[in-house]
């Protein structure tokens, strides 16, 4: 083959990976604790602009009947940026911890490719808020390291065997709120990890590495829509 002809090939298959890329529906799953801004993501992601702000009460729930909670309908949404372009699958599950299993279980039916766990601040304050966030996501990575999956049907049974994550983005939201100088710096020398906003996740991080599970870190502040389209872009050109 001649070199003109390699080059050729070589830029036709980029293009169609590009093209594969831009057009391809990418099953997204978006978890963590309750007010974290799952739902503002969920919201910014369908129409980018200004966000307003979600009550408690107003929190995401989920009917029940026969004693189980049903999942949510994952909608499509377009993220676009810098010219880029992906379509996200993802559906808005609700963080109380009554409803973590939704996670599991959205997350094998739908074969996510990538998992997004969110949450904020609080983390670092102690008390209740760090035990849900801590807690929710030491309940997904024992799910997904030791297959402890729920399976509702056959279908979820036979897909759920083999299933496991490509990757998982542990991300620290509304940076707006706690951003400050040492954040700055970090970020300015790709440091993020460094943070110590993800100190209480490290153990895990580890387990999922040992396990074979890729993971990130970022930040973002949702209800702004500061660093949402980057992220998202940059996760599922991966």
């Amino acid at each position: 083959m001649s070199a003109v002809a390699g080059s050729a090939l070589v830029g036709g298959m980029m293009w169609a990976r590009e093209l594969w890329n831009y057009w391809k529906p990418r099953p997204v799953g978006i978890y963590g604790p309750a007010l974290v801004g799952k739902t503002t993501l969920d919201r910014y992601m369908t129409t980018p602009g200004e966000m307003e702000h979600i009550e408690v009460e107003d929190r995401t729930k989920h009917m029940r009947i026969l004693g189980r909670y049903l999942l949510p309908r994952p909608t499509r949404k377009r993220v676009r940026w810098k010219g880029e372009r992906r379509v996200v699958h993802s559906a808005d599950i609700g963080g109380d911890e009554r409803f973590w299993n939704l996670w599991v279980d959205d997350m094998v039916a739908r074969q996510v490719e990538v998992i997004v766990y969110m949450f904020d601040n609080r983390v670092v304050e102690g008390g209740d808020a760090t035990i849900q966030a801590v807690g929710g996501f030491k309940y997904l990575c024992d799910a997904i390291i030791h297959r402890q999956y729920r399976y509702r049907n056959l279908k979820s049974r036979w897909k759920g065997k083999k299933y496991c994550p490509k990757m998982i983005l542990l991300v620290a939201n509304k940076a707006d709120q706690w951003w400050d100088d040492q954040s700055n710096i970090l970020w300015q020398q790709q440091r993020l990890g460094e943070h110590k906003i993800f100190d209480a996740f490290r153990e895990d991080l580890i387990r999922l590495q040992k396990s074979g599970v890729p993971t990130r870190r970022s930040m973002m502040a949702t209800k702004i829509g500061w660093n949402v389209e980057p992220t998202m872009i940059d996760l599922l050109s991966s």
